[in-house]
């Protein structure tokens, strides 16, 4: 295909698309005021409907009255006239008289009077027609009431029937017949509207004049043409409802008409209402036209403006596209003399300066990529090795070190030193000022133990809060002077953080090689073994590693233990045992302690006492949290009458997953959080007051109950209490066990139950072993009670048939 300018190409098609948005948006301008003449036009229509039926209205109104005026014209004739005190007579000398007033001043044209017999004996003027019997017929209920009727034969008249009384006896009926004429030019004068009253229907004759009929109509010799020539179907369509049928729109004469068809005059009356919408229709396309010049002349505009502004703008873009090739040849002084300069003209910047200006800054960044990748891999080469906080060796740099150093060692005969440090306490400045503050103090931990390390020596983070240095020739007093130095140089370390002031000490063990191990893993583990024994002794202290501790039997017991939980969590041979939490007053479960517990590979049960220390030092205690939350829930989902309170470790309290966990374990098994209850000790939720108080209000959220157990060991519990946003107070069993035979535990309980109860709080009891002590709680007021004496922990307690009373002994 051959070349086309972009200019050419946007200037197409900016005018192609310019072209359809006019003329869709002067076609919507169209039918939006088409849509609004005809919202306007049925509200006309409504309301001359209502005004001509209104016309029709005031005329039977005003005939009520006639009829009165016209019978007293006989009344008022003299009794010894000829005919006496006959009405017909008196009627008729008084029509003669003044009927000619009724047809001047309300267009009367028939009064006729019509014996007791139903006989028409009298009708004025004289020479009116009778009327035949389908006027007759219609006006049959007179003789009870006033009737009305409307006919075009020929003239079209309202009738309006009435009885009269004639000296206490009835006198027949009195019919009036008014014409419409007055109604109709009211109406046209009040509207502007022509009216034309039809009568009769359309059939298949081509001339409509045969089969309708026009017994009434304002401005014949206008209306009439109109009629035949828009309206003919509209006349010939079936009656509808008042008002009904769609308006017809059309052309005559260069004047547009509305014509619509009214059916609610009489059975076979119906009337057309025509309106001279001219000046609405020649508004409408008089805007349809100024909107249609209005877009073509933007067309031409834009399309003249964008073809100035692309013959600059694609020649400066053909000179960006010259130049950027010279990219790939690294010929960048040739390439910035090539683009286009930017800025110097009177507009301001735009897409190409940009353009321009990125394709310099992408050479000037080529220039310098070279150098900035040598750099990078530099740095890279270093963090390979590097701590990137301390500026330390890393753990990988120093194993490669630290083997290097003890190869010479054996080679050679040297001695030497490893000193593992291990900062005291420091989670406690990360908890309480935060991890940067905790970063500062790493930093100025691994500045101070540069300062004393020569440049023969390793030194080292090897992650967290601990340290390492090697001292290649070095002898046991040199080790421990170098400890005691460090010791020093740790303990001078302050950092601030607005009104704290944090101190740190370090724990360090020390191993001596070759004596104590020769290989790198060996002696760090003997060195961790040391230092462990070193936190023994209390913070800040030395220990220098020997055979003899009893450090190492305790990290291996450590280690066994750790693996034999991780193996009990894969292989599931965690099991949940339930007891008993009975309500005194009734004696009834209210529900169901789970308590954990773990089979060894021999499948002896393992109590939580042996394990769960050690997996609160490993980190395991989390995994484990997890584990009961799990199995619980799924036991509430088997089972939709069980309640089960589950206990929770202290290490929860900083564990961010448990509560969505908690919610999705609810949703999926489809259980009422109420029947779930978390227990948490005091010593822990006071530990941690408010990620306690944030995690037990989330679990309340959901709906579950939050208890605190052991309640009354420690701390400021009284204090503490009312802080807490927990529903259920267990009581410590060492204030329940001698509760029979010891009057200071009665007063504890009892101080604990009232003040539990003031705030709303329910009291639990636990180590209830036998029915005295239950008494007791009874007369206390305790509301449930956990113990031996109401039953065991056992496993299976979906098994158990619940609720089931239990009553004291």
């Amino acid at each position: 295909m051959g070349f086309l300018s972009l200019r050419w190409q946007a200037l197409i098609a900016l005018s192609l698309i310019l072209l359809l948005v006019n003329g869709a948006l002067a076609l919507m301008a169209y039918h939006q005021s088409l849509a609004q003449f005809e919202l306007q036009q049925s509200g006309v229509r409504a309301n001359q409907v209502r005004q001509l039926l209104g016309l029709l209205e005031n005329n039977y109104e005003e005939m009520t009255r006639l009829v009165s005026v016209v019978r007293t014209l006989g009344q008022n004739a003299p009794a010894d006239t000829p005919g006496g005190r006959d009405f017909g007579a008196r009627l008729a000398r008084g029509l003669e008289s003044e009927g000619a007033l009724l047809g001047l001043e309300w267009d009367i044209r028939l009064v006729l009077w019509i014996n007791p017999a139903g006989v028409p004996v009298l009708i004025w003027p004289a020479d009116a027609q009778v009327p035949d019997a389908a006027l007759f017929a219609g006006l049959r209920g007179a003789d009870e009431g006033v009737a009305r009727l409307f006919m075009c034969r020929p003239e079209c008249l309202q009738f309006l029937a009435a009885p009269i009384l004639w000296e206490g006896e009835t006198g027949g009926i009195l019919v009036l017949g008014r014409s419409l004429a007055d109604a109709l030019l009211a109406f046209n004068a009040l509207t502007g509207a022509e009216v034309a009253v039809f009568t009769g229907a359309a059939t298949d004759s081509a001339d409509m004049s045969t089969a309708v009929r026009y017994p009434a109509m304002t401005h014949p010799s206008r209306t009439e043409p109109i009629i035949h020539a828009i309206a003919a179907d509209l006349v010939a369509a079936p009656s509808g409802v008042a008002g009904g049928g769609q308006p017809v729109l059309g052309e005559l004469g260069g004047h547009w008409f509305e014509v619509f068809r009214v059916d609610a005059l009489a059975p076979g009356i119906s009337a057309l209402l025509v309106n001279d919408v001219t000046a609405e229709r020649q508004a409408i396309q008089a805007a349809t036209r100024i909107s249609i010049l209005l877009g073509l002349g933007g067309l031409i505009l834009s399309g003249s403006l964008l073809f100035w502004v692309a013959q600059s703008s694609v020649g400066r873009l053909q000179r960006i596209a010259v130049a950027l090739p010279l990219l790939a040849d690294n010929r960048y002084r040739e390439l910035r003399a090539r683009l286009p300069p930017v800025g110097g003209r009177l507009a301001p910047k735009d897409e190409l300066d940009q353009l321009s200006e990125t394709a310099q800054a992408l050479t000037d960044r080529m220039e310098l990529l070279q150098r900035d990748r040598e750099e990078a891999e530099a740095r890279l080469v270093w963090l390979a090795d590097h701590d990137p906080l301390t500026r330390l060796f890393n753990r990988r740099r120093f194993n490669d070190d630290f083997s290097r150093v003890l190869d010479a060692a054996l080679r050679f005969g040297h001695r030497g030193a490893l000193l593992f440090l291990d900062l005291d306490q420091f989670k406690d400045v990360n908890d309480l000022s935060g991890h940067q503050v905790g970063d500062l103090m790493l930093q100025r931990v691994g500045d101070q133990l540069g300062k004393l390390a020569h440049p023969s020596d390793i030194l080292a983070r090897l992650g967290g809060d601990e340290f390492a240095l090697v001292l290649p020739e070095c002898n046991a007093d040199t080790a421990l002077e170098y400890a005691e130095r460090i010791q020093a140089a740790v303990r001078s370390i302050i950092v601030r953080e607005h009104v704290r002031v944090h101190r740190v000490t370090a724990s360090i063990g020390i191993a001596l090689f070759p004596d104590q191990g020769q290989d790198a893993h060996e002696l760090l583990a003997n060195a961790d073994l040391a230092m462990f024994q070193a936190k023994e002794k209390g913070r800040g202290r030395w220990h220098l590693f020997s055979a003899d501790d009893r450090a190492r039997e305790q990290a291996d017991a450590r280690v066994t233990w750790r693996d034999k939980i991780a193996e009990g969590l894969r292989e599931d041979r965690f099991e949940l045992h339930f007891q008993p939490i009975v309500d005194i007053a009734s004696g009834i479960v209210q529900h169901w302690e789970a308590l954990l517990r773990m089979r060894d590979p021999r499948g002896e049960l393992v109590y939580p006492d042996r394990f769960i220390p050690i997996a609160e030092k490993t980190g395991q205690i989390r995994a484990i949290d997890h584990w009961v939350l799990a199995h619980a829930v799924t036991l509430l989902g088997r089972d939709p009458r069980l309640r089960l309170a589950i206990n929770l470790s202290g290490s929860a309290m900083d564990d961010d997953s448990l509560l969505p966990d908690i919610e999705r374990l609810l949703t999926g098994h489809r259980v009422t959080p109420t029947r779930l209850t978390f227990e948490v000790t005091e010593t822990a939720a006071v530990g941690s007051i408010a990620r306690a108080t944030e995690l037990m209000q989330g679990i309340r959220q959901l709906g579950c109950r939050f208890a605190l157990d052991d309640f009354g060991t420690g701390y400021a519990s009284y204090a503490y209490l009312r802080k807490l946003p927990v529903d259920d107070v267990k009581i410590d069993g060492a204030f329940v066990r001698d509760l029979a035979t010891n009057r200071e535990d009665r007063i504890f309980v009892k101080a604990i139950t009232d003040m539990a109860h003031g705030m709303g709080k329910r009291v639990i009891a636990e180590y209830v072993e036998n029915a005295e002590i239950y008494a007791v709680l009874s007369e206390l007021g305790v509301d449930c009670a956990q113990g031996y004496y109401l039953g065991r922990p056992a496993p299976h307690a979906e098994s158990v048939e619940l609720p089931r009373p239990l009553a004291v002994a």
